[in-house]
């Protein structure tokens, strides 16, 4: 699984668009407890994609901002792993 002391595990959602590039790209950290940072997009492929990867070890779901491409698919993968979800308020938060 993912190793602390190399870089993240990325998982490229299949999104591309002029504002995410080929895709948007997961993020997880962590060995024996595993953080998701921007799960992507509502994509059920992708969302089974990232659970896989964590191998059941997945604790908590972070949302870096409320854009859809980062923040979308929280809810669906937080029901496939029970993990929380944690962000910083709603869309206006921060500003």
């Amino acid at each position: 699984m993912c190793d602390p002391a190399k870089e993240p595990l990325q998982i490229l959602a299949p999104n591309p668009s002029a504002l995410t590039g080929p895709g948007t790209t997961t993020f997880l950290i962590g060995q024996d407890h595993v953080a998701v940072i921007d799960p992507g997009p509502d994509d059920a492929d992708h969302l089974e994609a990232v659970a896989r990867a964590g191998r059941d070890r997945i604790g908590h779901i972070l949302v870096t901002h409320a854009h859809r491409d980062h923040s979308a698919g929280a809810a669906r993968l937080s029901r496939l792993t029970g993990a929380p979800v944690l962000a910083y308020g709603d869309a206006r938060a921060g500003r």
